[in-house]
């Protein structure tokens, strides 16, 4: 009796253990292939081999792109202790002008500065407000708010927002002059805990609301809640779930809380969202196989495939997913964390690689 109840241990142990072992094949892409193919003539930026891990668009075509970002909770190459930690510009009207390095005012601000997710707020004035994730010294995240200044191309630092619930945090959006939605892509913030809650695939990230210095949890139960959207009339929230390699949808309530819609299977790793202000379609920085990744981190010359997809219809029942650039790893793009799309460009930046531009002249 006690050699079967043994045996029968061993075998719901084991049908445990296969399962975790099936869902981390396919959450890292372990058997993905990727094929290769562009929307039109594509070329690096010059000037950005640090990363790009987010890129964020005005209404002038004046894109934010944040740069030199050290990914918290993995242990990478010590090369990307080198990086400089820049806000660069790129503007769509002028793209073979490369970038500038962005001043941020007071110089003090500079000095404990990793930015990560970005959010562009511009109120009818026309003022413009950037908002930026800040992965401060000592694991002490917060969220910087700035008004830019295009005269002098400097970032004037308005406040920062500091809250318990603001603990590891990966992108924003803003919904105000002085409010926003956030993604804490991890429940835990040591470096091992963290490796540990990614690996065993724990639904433990959350998305929080910040107005009039309060913060609530507003959805929760994401496998790596990454980027964040709204939709162009603000009344819905998409978030990229990294790891489940979905999209969901959340209704947003007149109090700011989310009410769940829909998933939007992608298949692949996504990263950040952008959203045209025009169409609603997403666009989609995306890995298509994550082990790749996890790799290059650690080692910054090993290769990784990338992906940019573009979602039509996304709020509806049948949204359409195309593949808008694909590459193995051999043209030299690494690690795509978002695609920015804008007057049939499409500006394709890397968690802590390079940058690059395309046309697209395929027809949408």
């Amino acid at each position: 009796m006690a050699a079967k109840l043994v045996l029968a241990l061993v075998a719901v142990l084991s049908a445990v253990v296969l399962n975790h072992l099936v869902r981390i094949i396919f959450a890292t892409g372990m058997l993905k292939h990727v094929y290769n193919h562009v929307p039109g003539t594509c070329r690096f930026v010059p000037g950005v081999d640090q990363g790009s891990e987010d890129i964020e668009l005005t209404s002038s075509g004046l894109a934010f792109i944040s740069s030199g970002l050290l990914p918290p909770g993995v242990i990478f190459d010590p090369v990307y202790l080198t990086f400089q930690k820049r806000i660069l510009a790129f503007d769509f009207k002028k793209p073979t002008a490369g970038v500038k390095t962005v001043n941020i005012v007071p110089e003090s601000v500079k000095e404990d500065f990793m930015p990560h997710g970005l959010s562009v707020y511009e109120d009818v004035s026309g003022e413009v407000r950037l908002f930026a994730v800040n992965h401060g010294k000592g694991h002490k995240d917060r969220l910087e708010i700035f008004r830019f200044d295009a005269d002098s191309n400097s970032l004037h630092h308005v406040k920062s927002v500091k809250h318990p619930l603001l603990y590891s945090l990966n992108d924003v959006v803003a919904t105000g002059p002085d409010s926003f939605y956030a993604t804490n892509d991890k429940y835990t913030t040591g470096l091992y805990s963290r490796m540990a809650e990614a690996w065993l695939l724990l639904p433990w990230s959350n998305v929080v609301y910040y107005s009039g210095g309060e913060v609530t949890i507003v959805a929760d139960g994401l496998l790596y809640a990454n980027g964040i959207n709204l939709s162009p009339e603000g009344k819905l929230v998409y978030v990229a779930n990294i790891i489940s390699k979905a999209v969901t949808v959340y209704h947003r309530q007149n109090d700011n809380t989310l009410r769940f819609s829909h998933d939007i299977a992608a298949h692949t790793g996504v990263d950040n969202v952008f959203v045209d202000p025009t169409t609603g379609d997403l666009w989609l920085g995306a890995h298509p196989r994550l082990i790749d990744l996890s790799i290059h981190i650690g080692n910054a010359s090993h290769p990784c495939g990338s992906q940019v997809l573009r979602i039509e219809n996304p709020a509806g029942e049948n949204p359409r997913i195309t593949e808008m650039y694909s590459d193995d790893g051999r043209s030299g793009l690494w690690g795509p964390s978002v695609g920015c799309y804008n007057n049939k460009q499409l500006l394709i930046g890397t968690v802590n690689h390079r940058l690059m531009h395309c046309t697209v002249d395929v027809p949408l």
